[in-house]
């Protein structure tokens, strides 16, 4: 649990963990965007050929 603790300060207290933080947020999050727009065309796709 320290190792936690000391990793979670080590971000959230330097500028550089910041920014590693949000980025790796900020990709996640439009990577699921992405995924979120494929499966929704597919399944349109797929209603609309039938």
């Amino acid at each position: 649990m320290d190792k936690l603790k000391k990793t979670k300060n080590f971000l959230f207290k330097n500028k550089v963990g910041k920014y590693l933080v949000m980025g790796s947020f900020a990709f996640f999050l439009i990577k699921g965007l992405i995924w979120l727009g494929i499966f929704l065309f597919a399944g349109l796709s797929f209603i609309n050929f039938y």
